[in-house]
C-alpha cells in the first residue's frame, strides 16, 4: 500500500488527516490501480465505481506526495476533466 507523507498547516486538520490516513491511503491506492489498468477516471466514474467522493484531491495527493505523473484533459463537449496515466 502507498505510504502517505503529509503535513497539514493547522493542528485540527493534521489530527483529522492522521485519524483518517488509512482511508485516504486506501483511496489513493484504488485510484492508482484503476489508472494503471488504463482507466480514464472522471469525478463521476470515481464516485459511482469506487465510492471516491473527491477524486481531484486523491489525484493531487498522488501527484504531490507520490510524484506520480497523472495527465488530465477535458472530456469533449463537457466541462469535466478525465484523469489518466501517460501511455
Amino acid at each position: 500500500m502507498i505510504e502517505l507523507k503529509h503535513h497539514e498547516n493547522l493542528p485540527e486538520n493534521q489530527r483529522h488527516f492522521t485519524n483518517n490516513k488509512k482511508h485516504f491511503s486506501k483511496q489513493c491506492t484504488i485510484v492508482l490501480q484503476a489508472l494503471q489498468r488504463g482507466e480514464r477516471l472522471t469525478t463521476i466514474t470515481a464516485l459511482i465505481n469506487y465510492r471516491i467522493g473527491d477524486l481531484r484531491r486523491r489525484i493531487k495527493d498522488l501527484k504531490d506526495y507520490h510524484k506520480i505523473e497523472i495527465k488530465s484533459s477535458f472530456v469533449p463537449g463537457t466541462r469535466f476533466k478525465e484523469y489518466y496515466l501517460k501511455n
